[in-house]
């Protein structure tokens, strides 16, 4: 039974969150452009591919500050793993097509144990990113390799576009 309700805990914690990012970002000004992308990699403590989707927003007005929050999912046989995050990055200058960044921001980790004599686990963490992507188009492609520094740290690379 534990399991139910911590699923369902998670289930609407998700949803409020992506709720309430979602209202954030519409009611943000006018001039403020928001993107959207997905992305897919891998996590490295579960060894599995993961899907995930993100909002990426200014912060000020130096166009190199960006928020970026994220939702990312890991399919593990051991059991699924969802992350939370809510990343700040900062872009590099440079005169070419693509811009590299690096950032910070807090994360929730939920771990959903399917094995027998593992429990369920919330826990908390911050996320270290650095990245690489294009900086102009419609559908702009980017790398970024991010470790999470929580009680079971993880390293994860992911790829992914934007829009």
């Amino acid at each position: 039974m534990k399991t139910t309700r911590t699923s369902t805990f998670v289930r609407a914690l998700l949803f409020t969150s992506a709720s309430v990012l979602a209202l954030a970002l519409s009611a943000g000004s006018t001039q403020a452009r928001t993107d959207f992308g997905v992305r897919g990699g891998t996590y490295s403590d579960v060894n599995e591919p993961f899907l995930g989707a993100e909002a990426l927003f200014e912060v000020g007005t130096t166009k190199r500050w960006f928020g970026n929050p994220n939702l990312e999912h890991a399919f593990a046989d051991s059991g699924d793993l969802t992350t939370v995050s809510f990343d700040f990055h900062y872009d590099f200058p440079g005169g070419q097509p693509y811009t590299f960044w690096a950032g910070a921001g807090p994360t929730l980790i939920f771990r959903d144990r399917s094995r027998p004599g593992f429990e369920d686990r919330t826990d908390t963490g911050v996320n270290l990113v650095l990245g690489l992507g294009a900086k102009t188009g419609d559908v702009r492609p980017y790398g970024q390799m991010k470790v999470i520094v929580a009680n079971d740290s993880e390293a994860v690379l992911g790829v992914g576009v934007r829009f």
